[in-house]
Formats: C-alpha cells, sequence, structure tokens
C-alpha cells in the first residue's frame, strides 16, 4: 500500500546514511551493526496525545538492537500507529549522530487526519447498490437521509462521540461515545451507545433467499399519513481490555426492545419468539481478536483472528433464548516484489436452538459476510461456513497533492493505489426450518468465481468493482464497499 511505500523510499533515502554512519559500529556474530536507542520522539501530533502514539511502540529506549532489526521493528510500529486511524501518514526513521557512534535516536513522524465530521446522511437503505437496483427496483422511497456528527481523537486520547439524527427509509437517533483507554497502563476501555429505530417498512419473510418488504401503505392505504409498523431501542455497554499490542477482549451487555404491528405476526407467525408483539432481551457477547494485519482497512501482509460468544436472553423476559459462536480467520500474503498478493478467509458460524425466528436468524448476505456474486440473496440459517480467496496485482500507487486548493491541509494528499484481482469464493448455509421459503440456495455447496478492481483511497475508502459468476449460473457486475476479504 501506499503508506508501506513511502515508509521504503525513507529508508531508502537513509540507507547511504546508514551505511557510513554504521562503519565504525559493534557488529553482531552475522555482521549485522549494533545501536543503541537513546531517545524516541514523535513529531507531528499537534492534537494527538504523545502517551497514544508511544502505547503502540514496541521499540524502548535505552536498549540496544541489531540494525536489521531495529528497521523491521520500525516498520511494525508505522503499522499500528497507523491502524489507530488517527493519521494520514506515519513514517519513522533512524538519526545517526554524526560522531559515527552508534547512539541513535528514534524519530515518528505523524501527519494528523480530520477530526471533526459533522456531516450530511444520504444513502441507500438496502444492503448494497445491486440489491436496490434489482430487487428494490430502484425504488426512490429507500433512501435515508439526515445529519450525523463525529468527534474522533477527543481530548487528543483517541476517544470517539457520534450523535446521529436520520430519516426517511428508517428513522433513527442515535449516541455513542467511547474512551478506548482508561486506566494508566492504557489497557481498559469503556463505550456506551443509545438508538431509536423506528420503520414504516420492513421485511417480513425470506423467499427463495430474498427479503419480502410490507410498507405501512399495503397495510393501512395510501391516504393515511406516515404510520409506524415496527420500532427498535438498544442501549449497549462494552469494556474492552487490549491486553498487548495485537490481542483485544470485548465485553458487552446490550438490552434491545422491539414492536411489530400485530399484522406483521398475523402473516408471519414466527416473526418474533412467542405470541407476543413485543420482544425484550438483554444480550451478553465476549469477542477476542488478534489482530496482526498491516494496514487494518485493506491489509496486504499479516493475519487476522477474530472468535464471538453471543448469548440472546438471560431468562428475565422469556421472549428470546438463543447462543451463537462466530469465528474468522484471515491470511495476507505478499508473493511477488510488493506487486503481487494473496488473502484468503475463512468464517465459520453455529448458533442453537434449531427453532429461532425469523428476525433473529442470521446467515450470509450482510456486510462483510457476503460470497461475492450474491449480492442479490440473503442466506439465513442456524449454521454457516465461508471461504474466500482473492489473488491481486497492484496496478499503481500514486499520491496527488492538491495543494493551495485545498485549504484544509489534512485533505491535500490524495494517495489512490489499484489492484486487479481474481477471485474463488465458497460456502455453505445449513437451514433445518421452513421460514426460508423454497430456499435455492441454503443446505448445498454454493461457489462463485471472478475478476474486479478495488480502489484504495485515504480515510479508510475501498471502492470494489467485481464481475462475478455464482454456482446458479448468474453473472453479473457488483458495486461494494471496503475489503473483499
Amino acid at each position: 500500500m501506499l503508506l508501506l511505500f513511502a515508509a521504503t523510499i525513507s529508508f531508502a533515502q537513509t540507507d547511504s546514511t546508514q551505511q557510513e554512519s554504521s562503519k565504525n559500529l559493534i557488529k553482531s556474530k552475522d555482521n549485522d551493526p549494533i545501536v543503541y536507542v537513546t531517545a524516541i520522539e514523535y513529531r507531528g501530533n499537534k492534537k494527538t496525545k504523545k502517551r497514544i502514539i508511544s502505547r503502540e511502540v514496541d521499540i524502548e529506549p535505552n536498549a540496544s538492537y541489531a540494525l536489521s532489526d531495529l528497521e523491521k521493528l520500525i516498520e511494525l510500529d508505522e503499522n499500528k500507529i497507523f491502524n489507530t486511524s488517527l493519521f494520514n501518514s506515519v513514517v519513522g526513521e533512524i538519526i545517526f549522530p554524526e560522531d559515527g557512534s552508534n547512539r541513535v535516536k528514534i524519530i515518528f513522524f505523524v501527519e494528523e487526519r480530520w477530526y471533526i465530521w459533522p456531516s450530511v446522511i444520504f444513502k441507500l437503505a438496502d444492503r448494497n447498490f445491486s440489491d436496490w437496483l434489482f430487487n428494490q427496483n430502484a425504488a426512490t422511497d429507500r433512501f435515508e437521509y439526515g445529519l450525523k456528527f463525529d468527534q474522533f481523537n477527543v481530548r487528543g486520547l483517541n476517544e470517539r462521540l457520534s450523535l446521529l439524527a436520520q430519516f426517511g427509509f428508517k428513522k433513527r437517533f442515535g449516541f455513542l461515545y467511547r474512551a478506548p483507554y482508561l486506566n494508566k497502563e492504557q489497557k481498559l476501555g469503556m463505550g456506551i451507545a443509545f438508538y431509536y429505530s423506528e420503520y414504516d417498512q420492513i421485511d417480513y419473510l425470506n423467499q427463495r433467499d430474498k427479503r419480502l418488504f410490507i410498507d405501512a401503505d399495503s397495510l393501512y392505504g395510501p391516504e393515511r399519513e406516515r404510520d409506524i409498523i415496527s420500532t427498535d431501542v438498544a442501549t449497549k455497554v462494552d469494556f474492552t481490555y487490549r491486553e498487548s499490542f495485537y490481542n483485544t477482549h470485548t465485553f458487552a451487555a446490550i438490552y434491545r426492545r422491539s414492536w411489530v404491528v400485530d399484522t406483521i405476526l398475523n402473516i408471519n407467525p414466527e416473526y418474533y419468539d412467542g405470541d407476543d408483539n413485543i420482544q425484550n432481551s438483554i444480550d451478553l457477547t465476549y469477542n477476542f481478536t488478534r489482530d496482526f494485519r498491516d494496514r487494518n482497512n485493506y491489509p496486504l501482509n499479516g493475519f487476522y483472528i477474530s472468535g464471538t460468544l453471543v448469548k440472546r436472553g438471560l431468562g428475565i423476559f422469556g421472549d428470546i433464548n438463543q447462543g451463537s459462536a462466530d469465528m474468522r480467520v484471515a491470511i495476507y500474503n505478499p508473493l511477488y516484489k510488493e506487486r503481487v498478493y494473496l488473502a484468503s478467509s475463512i468464517s465459520g458460524y453455529t448458533s442453537f436452538p434449531q427453532q429461532q425466528a425469523y428476525t433473529n436468524r442470521l446467515g450470509l448476505g450482510f456486510a462483510n459476510n457476503l460470497l461475492k456474486g450474491y449480492e442479490l440473496y440473503v442466506i439465513q440459517g442456524q449454521h454457516y461456513l465461508m471461504q474466500k480467496n482473492e489473488l491481486k496485482l497492484r496496478l499503481f500507487s500514486v499520491e496527488g497533492n492538491l495543494g493551495k486548493w485545498m485549504f484544509l491541509k489534512q485533505f491535500r494528499k490524495v494517495p489512490l493505489s489499484a489492484y486487479f484481482k481474481i477471485y474463488f469464493d465458497q460456502g455453505y448455509v445449513q437451514n433445518n426450518l421452513n421460514q426460508n421459503i423454497n430456499s435455492i440456495l441454503t443446505n448445498k455447496y454454493i461457489y462463485s468465481v471472478g475478476a474486479g478492481l478495488d480502489l484504495v483511497t485515504y480515510y479508510d475508502a475501498v471502492l470494489r468493482i467485481e464481475y462475478s459468476l455464482n454456482s446458479l449460473g448468474e453473472a453479473g457486475l457488483f458495486i461494494n464497499v471496503k475489503s473483499g476479504i
């Protein structure tokens, strides 16, 4: 990726200096110069507190390192600092003294992002562009609009404050605050969130692996003003324990309250657990992640492991009693001269009991739990297994500069990288119930092949343009965001 390339350039520029300065240095058994790090400095962090950056740095001052090992550690620390999502670029340099001794200094140069984001919401309510275009016939009433305010890096401590007021297809109001580090050791964190949503159109059934929607006009007639047919309230408190640079544990408690008009239960009696049109639950979740990726928005090297346990319902309300476990492992390998890359992942999910309400059933079709080529489908089931593979070639990686045309310096540099890729995805979804009426994709092996173009730019933005052929013989061009693996 561009930032890795920038770091490589930085080291290339100092190679001659290092060679000249290291002639008289103490050498290790394999003839590698030994250097003594006297200090570590950080420059460019006008808002971000020093301790937030130093939390990500494994190199220690007043310690000796083999020069080649130190260079590798700097690259790893660059990645960790960048993955805080606080900076547009991170470059670490080794500063040698003029006297040629082995006493060096490390400087990390960072360029801070723009942290205040008041924004106008205007987006599709559907899962992806193809879902809206083909399944919903490009309906103009399926847009969401409103206002959102995000303040990242509050107080320079990597905290986040978010406020939301959304209208249109889904009316939603929300609040979120997250503090990743509460204690002096910077290992414990906490977040709180509250959301209220109301709908005048919802999906109530899955037929042939496509969701069926019903709106208030269908129930009450178009002459009436907007009627609400469903509401959701959710309050969440979570605690994080980041025991090391790469391992994070998250514990969360969530209270949910959902309501739907009685008519929906008449159409689909299994929409909720039980006969009541109000569903309450307290959910407990535990998640573990080990993240060793070079860049978390579009990784090219490293690996990622995630596992989650969820218990929905604690017997307090008697509405829901459901448990689930899922796991994901992804590996990213550079194959040839920082031009050719291989990515592969495997994900699995299981849940109990077998009898589950329609609204509580998961599967493939949302966010990154999606097989390419099946963007038009929601494949629900109690269990699934999914495996993805991508082989990609970097076409180019450039950085433009808008200069004085952009008065905000955080947006002047415009990095852009492009990757051509071919891929093969495969999976299996097991569904033991009849709510997925006339399913054509559950309880059978499914796969897809294709080729595409990934565009990666700043502020973690990724655009995927893909042409896929699936196991049904269907082919099409699909547009998605975020990394495919």
